[in-house]
């Protein structure tokens, strides 16, 4: 299975103490490649910085999971944003009203055409975009199958 994260499926890899952190730890072990666009490392770096703002990410908590999720960011297979990309997603957006950088993720994830990739995201849109679109996918906080 080729894996693609969105950022509310990769934050919680870092955080031990999310809800949906052993299914999204789960889901990057299962994976035999795990993909996403270049987005992902300043979502990460932005997500990661609310929450040491909020109170949620204390002492060197932010440090640690920052410095996780630039190890992990190594093994993940980039895709670039170019003009192709772009276009795909403006025309995502307005066709399931998605916003920006969830469109970028959706148009990503619809390019890379692979049978066996599973999409990854705690966004209920953004989920059900690329269901639309026939990708299957992966809901973090979904009840777990027997």
């Amino acid at each position: 299975m080729i894996g693609y994260l969105d950022t509310s499926a990769f934050v919680p890899i870092m955080l031990a103490a999310e809800a949906t952190s052993p299914a999204c730890v789960e889901f990057w072990l299962t994976a035999d490649m795990v993909v996403s666009t270049r987005l992902l490392y300043v979502e990460t770096a932005c997500a990661l910085a609310r929450g040491e703002r909020n109170g949620r990410l204390v002492g060197d908590q932010h440090d640690r999971a920052f410095t996780r999720s630039v190890r992990l960011f190594e093994e993940i297979e980039l895709i670039d944003i170019d003009e192709r990309l772009v276009q795909v997603a403006a025309d995502l957006a307005r066709r399931f009203c998605l916003r920006g950088y969830d469109a970028v993720h959706c148009a990503a994830a619809a390019l890379f055409d692979a049978p066996d990739l599973v999409a990854g995201s705690g966004d209920k849109r953004l989920l059900a975009a690329w269901r639309e679109l026939g990708i299957a996918t992966f809901d973090p906080a979904a009840p777990a199958r027997p």
